[in-house]
């Protein structure tokens, strides 16, 4: 298996683990999880990205944008252990801390994710739709989660098409990756 076919699963895992992990495992889908245990193997999976993220990176290294995506995945890595702690809040059923502290770990993920964007842009590594549509779906997911008030009747509304926009965008990085030629 090459490094390429690798990482485009890395990225795959890391667009549709949560899915699987939270509405089809967890107690929002099919309830076969505790809640504790979906947080934890959710984080484990999620290890995906930041990884897919470093693999890619390494793959244009000294080519033009490599310093803008150096620059995502520097925030991404940061703003990591935020979303680890946020999601351990959560299943140990500290929703209120969970929240607080989600907000600037996802939002700052998701600015993460933007600066790649960009930066893969300029080097023209994935389509130039494909990183548009990254960014776009970061833009709208930096914005969400950090600066808008979620609130019980406004939240399914602002998630669900970051979500699946993210999905998307996400595995279809992870397809053009393991189909890129070297």
């Amino acid at each position: 298996m090459t490094a390429k076919t690798i990482n485009g699963i890395l990225f795959i895992v890391a667009g549709i683990a949560p899915l699987i992990i939270y509405l089809g495992l967890g107690p929002d889908g099919t309830g076969l999880l505790e809640l504790d245990l979906t947080e934890k193997l959710a984080t484990w999976l999620m290890f995906s990205a930041p990884i897919a993220i470093m693999m890619t990176r390494d793959s244009i290294k000294g080519g033009e944008g490599y310093g803008i995506v150096n620059a995502g995945f520097l925030i991404f890595v940061i703003a990591w252990p935020v979303g680890i702690v946020a999601d351990a809040f959560n299943g140990a059923l500290m929703e209120e801390s969970a929240d607080a502290i989600g907000a600037f770990g996802w939002s700052s993920m998701m600015l993460g994710f933007f600066i790649s964007g960009i930066g893969y842009y300029v080097n023209k590594f994935f389509p130039i739709w494909l990183c548009g549509l990254l960014c776009l779906i970061t833009a709208y997911g930096f914005i969400a989660l950090g600066f808008i008030n979620m609130t019980p009747d406004n939240e399914d509304a602002l998630l669900l098409p970051l979500w699946l926009g993210f999905t998307l965008t996400i595995v279809l990085l992870g397809i053009f990756r393991m189909r890129k030629e070297s």
